[in-house]
C-alpha cells in the first residue's frame, strides 16, 4: 500500500539569512547602474501586485537548503499569487512567496570575474530563471542569456540592441554604457537623479503651457 507523502515540517525551522553583511556595490559606477535598473523595472511594473523587483535580495529556490542561495544585483519576480509585505519578507523564499524569477541581472564589480558570472549563470539556469544579463561597466561587455527548452542559451546583442522576451525592454551598449529603454525602444532609463530632473522638467513645461493658455483666454 502506497503511503501518502508528508511534508517534512522540520524544514519550517531552517534559518535563511537575509544578508551576508557585504555592501550592495563596490564603487559608485556599479551602485548607480544597479539603482537605475531597480528603479526602471519598478516603474515598468508599477501597479502590478504579481511582480516583485528586488536588488541584492537573497533568492532561496529550495526549501530546507539555505546554502543554495544567490543575490542578483537586480531581480524581477513574476506570477506572485499575492504581493509580499516588503517590510517583513526579507529574502525571496520561492516556495513560500510563489512566483518565479523572470530576469536576473549581474553588474560586475572590480573584484568580480567572468568565471564567477559563469557560476552564477549556471545557478540561474538550474533554478529556472527565464533570462539572465551580465554587464561589466569597466569594459562595456554585455551578455544576455534566454531560456529555451533545454536551458539558458546565449543571445547575440546587435548594435541596435536586444529586446528582452521576458520584459519587452530594449537593452544595448552605447559608448560603453548599458542603455535600457522602455518596451521595444521607448524612453531611455536614466539614473534616479536623472529621472527626477526629467520629471521636474516635464512639470515646468506643462506649467508653462498652462500659463500660456490662460493668458490667451
Amino acid at each position: 500500500m502506497a503511503m501518502p507523502l508528508i511534508e517534512d515540517q522540520s524544514l519550517d525551522h531552517v534559518f535563511y539569512p537575509d544578508s551576508d553583511g557585504e555592501p550592495m556595490a563596490e564603487n559608485q559606477l556599479q551602485a548607480e547602474l544597479i539603482r537605475t535598473l531597480i528603479l526602471g523595472f519598478q516603474r515598468l511594473y508599477a501597479g502590478r501586485p504579481d511582480v516583485l523587483v528586488g536588488g541584492d535580495n537573497f533568492w532561496y529556490p529550495v526549501k530546507g537548503q539555505p546554502s543554495i542561495v544567490v543575490a542578483p544585483d537586480t531581480m524581477v519576480v513574476v506570477d506572485l499569487p499575492s504581493p509580499p509585505d516588503i517590510r517583513t519578507m526579507g529574502s525571496y523564499r520561492q516556495w513560500e512567496h510563489g512566483g518565479h524569477v523572470a530576469l536576473a541581472i549581474e553588474v560586475l564589480s572590480p573584484s568580480n570575474t567572468w568565471a564567477e558570472m559563469v557560476r552564477k549563470r549556471q545557478f540561474y539556469d538550474q533554478h529556472g530563471a527565464d533570462e539572465y544579463w551580465a554587464f561589466d561597466p569597466a569594459t562595456g561587455a554585455l551578455e544576455v542569456w534566454v531560456r529555451e527548452a533545454d536551458g539558458l542559451r546565449a543571445c547575440t546583442v546587435m548594435d541596435e540592441g536586444f529586446i528582452s522576451p521576458t520584459t519587452s525592454v530594449l537593452v544595448k551598449v552605447v559608448d560603453g554604457e548599458l542603455a535600457v529603454h522602455d518596451s521595444k525602444g521607448g524612453r531611455r532609463w536614466l539614473t534616479p537623479l536623472g529621472e527626477v530632473t526629467r520629471a521636474e522638467q516635464t512639470v515646468r513645461e506643462l506649467e508653462a503651457r498652462l500659463t500660456a493658455l490662460q493668458r490667451n483666454t
